[in-house]
């Protein structure tokens, strides 16, 4: 589904015609259609080796398969767009979770977040299979968090992000999220203390490093 509408923007066609080629419209100059095809090669490289974790990380926050799609959809088109100011390295993929989690933020900025965030975050994690219908407490000791410390927890979590990836992702400091994690480890940890199950505690327990 997410294929088709990379395709079509709400019946727009995306990507625009001639550009994944390399080539610039005209009599552009070698430098500059050498620096194009680079550009270029960059943005397949990395859709090629993110699309699937992107779309996990949009799965897990949308309300539907579609909204996902979407999202995804319009992630890249901005990527494309910016495919000049794709950071090097390393940078690129955490950039990149940044774009989709402000496209995110957009789709949403109707809604009210702090009242929905507890029932997205069910919903989420019952597609995803980190956590069943079954672990109440476990979606409780999560919805018991903030949201900012819901969305560290499920990125260190869920989708196997590094400190320093959330950090770049959230506009925060790395020291900043490792301290939070730590606390809203502890706070889970309290929180489950009274007979969860370990399968419970598991499903929830982010990377350390």
């Amino acid at each position: 589904m997410w294929g088709e509408t990379m395709a079509t923007k709400r019946g727009k066609p995306w990507p625009p015609a001639g550009r994944f080629n390399g080539r610039l419209r005209g009599g552009s100059h070698g430098h500059r259609q050498k620096a194009s095809r680079e550009d270029d090669e960059r943005f397949h490289c990395l859709y090629e080796k993110a699309s699937p974790d992107l779309l996990a990380f949009l799965l897990r926050r949308c309300l539907t398969a579609e909204d996902a799609a979407d999202c995804l959809s319009e992630t890249f088109r901005i990527v494309w767009e910016k495919r000049q100011r794709i950071p090097s390295g390393d940078d690129a993929r955490p950039w990149l979770f940044g774009v989709a989690r402000n496209v995110l933020r957009r789709e949403r900025a109707t809604a009210d977040r702090e009242a929905e965030a507890a029932h997205e975050l069910a919903l989420a994690a019952q597609r995803s299979g980190a956590i069943t219908s079954t672990n109440k407490a476990a979606l409780t000791a999560l919805a018991s968090l903030s949201p900012l410390d819901q969305e560290i927890i499920t990125m260190l979590a869920w989708d196997d992000l590094a400190p320093r990836e959330v950090a770049v992702i959230l506009g925060l400091s790395p020291n900043v999220v490792r301290v939070r994690a730590h606390r809203a480890r502890e706070q889970l940890r309290n929180t489950l203390a009274a007979g969860v199950t370990e399968g419970s505690k598991a499903a929830i327990t982010p990377r350390e490093s």
